[in-house]
């Protein structure tokens, strides 16, 4: 196998004439399936987590530490939609008109902007996850200004990597370390946040024993508020969470796998699991307006005032 070429969503280093002649117009037929879902989901990301910051933005009583924290996964998810999902399609039709030609620059680019918002929202879902276990467990330090430099930084953190990567590709050397790295970080991540949320259940359940213990006694009724009103907003960040899981994980096994073994299996896993990442972003603004009502109700108000402008 020829290491001077690379394609879309493929481990980087193949060559395009192997991989037209092994799999064929079927190949070719589901990447222009998953082109065409992606140029679709495009728009409705960029829309739906643009009214998402909007309305954060334009109500000053929403800007907490919680939705703070959410409006920088709603910039995420606008990254994904605005920038790496179109570099996606095009580099799919460029493959798809072009298969003898090299679309190395735009394989980097995809790779970059993948690399920057997954890792940026895998960041950004840790910090949320452990924010609400310290929340639940009276301990949270965190205000709006620091969820603001929080967000930055998480922003910040991942730009190393993504151009190294960049780089890397751009000059078509494998880049085994940083590929190892990169794959194992989300992963990790996802640990970490699942270990926050299983901190927050193990609070709720020890508060739901209390209560039944104690009868609701004064002693007890500060816990017991305390979970009434915080239970709606874990329950969304864990559907936010799965949401995640659902998204990322088959991204990170499929790629992790693609660099030990490739064959037909592997290449079509990796481009309905790239499907399934951008799907996030698009659902991800869907659980915010169905679960938080302060939400979904400034979105109305700017829908209205949007509606009421243009006519």
């Amino acid at each position: 196998m020829d290491n001077n070429m690379t394609h879309s969503a493929l481990p980087p280093l193949l060559k395009f004439e192997n991989i037209a002649r092994i799999y064929g117009s079927a190949f070719h037929g589901i990447s222009l399936s998953t082109a065409v879902a992606v140029s679709i989901l495009s728009p409705l990301a960029v829309v739906a987590n643009g009214l998402i910051l909007a309305a954060i933005w334009r109500n000053q009583s929403l800007r907490n530490p919680s939705y703070v924290l959410l409006a920088g996964l709603a910039l995420t998810d606008l990254g994904t939609g605005l920038i790496s999902q179109p570099m996606y399609v095009t580099n799919e039709l460029i493959y798809l008109l072009k298969p003898r030609g090299s679309v190395v620059v735009t394989y980097a680019m995809v790779d970059g902007c993948v690399t920057l918002f997954s890792h940026s929202t895998a960041f950004i879902m840790t910090v949320m996850s452990i924010e609400r276990w310290l929340h639940m467990a009276r301990r949270s330090l965190i205000n709006v200004r620091r969820a603001f430099i929080i967000v930055v930084s998480l922003f910040l953190l991942p730009i190393p990597v993504t151009v190294y990567r960049v780089l890397q590709r751009l000059k078509r050397a494998p880049t085994p370390v940083v590929d190892v790295i990169s794959s194992s970080l989300v992963p990790f991540l996802l640990t970490v946040s699942s270990v926050a949320y299983l901190k927050v259940f193990r609070i709720i359940r020890r508060h739901q024993q209390q209560i039944q213990a104690n009868g609701m006694s004064q002693n007890f009724a500060q816990p017991a508020i305390n979970f009434t009103k915080y239970k709606k907003s874990v329950f969304s960040i864990l559907y936010i969470l799965v949401v995640f899981y659902m998204g990322y994980v088959p991204v990170a096994i499929s790629m992790r796998i693609s660099t030990v073994l490739i064959n037909e299996q592997v290449v079509l896993s990796i481009n309905f699991s790239f499907l399934f990442m951008f799907l996030s972003a698009s659902l991800n603004p869907l659980l915010y307006l169905w679960r938080m009502k302060d939400i979904r109700n400034e979105v109305k108000l700017l829908i209205k005032r949007i509606l009421h402008k243009e006519n």
